[in-house]
């Protein structure tokens, strides 16, 4: 007899359980078994990256180390740990039983598979359907920012073109009165509040942004707090929390939901500071680091989104490399905004780097690619393109 062969993407693999007529009702813990992860461990020590290995194998999955970690020629190795859901928390209950401080690598094993399944496996342990980012329209109050600085510096261009990024399919108007594109001076918080005060207030007394969210991009306080009280729902920080000292404990009294950005440096200075040995690690734990500094003002975790910070402190090729690994920042456990709308690296693409049609395809595309990656929020220019990028992705996701 001639058997038929052929090989299921991970993606489709819900889809192909079903069509073999696996029970409906254990379907999500069913495809446990079948989605495979891979867990990354800092620091172990031989002994301790040893018995990580010989659990791995025990359970059914495996585990790459150091070559030197059975001759003990080495301090200190990292592990790459990979197997299914259902395996790894095999693994993960052997190891609280461990020495070495072995109980810890369990919880934080554990802690990644509880994010991945709160994305993924709904509480009656069915299988969720991946949502659609939301789209962030960017409007730019300012003089001098790289894409569209002085064309809605006055209120009512503004305004007007707020209400046409909604009407496009924005759910969120992410309002910014300083510019920070590489080489930019800050401005004063007042001028920033002058600027953005009108057009908040317009939007929120219209009856038609109701579900609308309203974002801040600032990286003063003091201009958080006055837009808070206007009623805007988030602040985004390019900077990361760190350039004003108070604004963890501005977010915190407010209320208001925070963008942590990665970066170094500021605008003036940024383009000197990408220097990485390991782009997308580095990115990924100093981001954690300024995430850390705000869960210990007291901002709840559900208020936090990341964004791993496209042309902030990384040159074209590095940019490539976080954009590529865009669904690893997810692992942290928050809501994850990804923003590269118009920016040089994707300009880099193209032959004539002037052509904003084609540069707002190009955005489209990308947002198309996030929407594949679970990523929350697109933060763009051309709602439009966008819009109709993450229609098509509606149906395959």
């Amino acid at each position: 007899m001639q058997f038929k062969v052929r090989r299921i993407l991970p993606e489709n693999i819900e889809k192909e359980i079903q069509n073999v007529g696996f029970s409906q009702s254990y379907l999500g813990f069913g495809v446990q078994k079948h989605k495979f992860l891979n867990i990354k461990i800092y620091d172990l020590k031989p002994e301790a990256a040893t018995i990580i290995k010989q659990t791995a194998l025990s359970s059914g999955c495996d585990a790459a180390v150091h070559h030197n970690v059975l001759t003990h020629n080495i301090e200190l190795s990292n592990a790459v740990l990979s197997g299914t859901v259902s395996q790894l928390k095999t693994v993960a209950d052997k190891l609280n039983l461990q020495q070495f401080s072995l109980d810890k690598v369990s919880a934080e094993i554990l802690k990644q598979i509880v994010i991945y399944e709160k994305g993924y496996i709904n509480t009656d342990g069915t299988v969720k359907k991946l949502a659609l980012p939301k789209i962030m329209g960017i409007l730019n109050i300012t003089e001098n920012s790289f894409s569209d600085g002085g064309k809605f510096l006055d209120p009512k261009c503004a305004i007007k073109h707020a209400f046409k990024m909604i009407e496009d399919g924005a759910g969120i108007i992410d309002i910014g009165a300083e510019s920070t594109r590489p080489g930019s001076e800050p401005i004063p918080a007042d001028i920033e509040i002058k600027r953005i005060t009108p057009v908040i207030k317009e939007l929120k007394n219209n009856t038609a942004c109701r579900e609308i969210q309203i974002s801040i991009d600032t990286r003063n306080s003091k201009t958080a707090k006055a837009a808070a009280e206007l009623g805007a729902d988030i602040i985004n920080d390019v900077s990361g929390l760190t350039w004003d000292k108070n604004m963890p404990n501005t977010i915190k009294d407010t209320g208001a939901d925070i963008i942590i950005m990665h970066s170094r440096g500021t605008p003036k200075d940024m383009d000197t500071l990408c220097n990485y040995k390991n782009t997308a690690e580095e990115v990924y734990f100093e981001l954690y680091d300024r995430v850390k500094k705000a869960l210990d003002a007291g901002i709840a975790p559900e208020k936090i989104i990341i964004d791993p910070g496209f042309g902030f402190a990384k040159n074209n090729e590095q940019n490539f490399e976080i954009l590529s690994r865009i669904e690893e920042f997810k692992s942290m456990g928050f809501r994850v905004l990804a923003g590269l709308s118009r920016k040089r690296f994707i300009k880099s693409l193209l032959k004539d780097t002037a052509d904003l049609e084609a540069l707002n395809s190009l955005t489209a595309q990308a947002s198309f690619y996030f929407a594949l990656k679970g990523i929350n929020i697109v933060r763009v220019h051309n709602v439009e393109k966008s819009r109709q990028a993450l229609d098509l992705a509606e149906k395959l996701i």
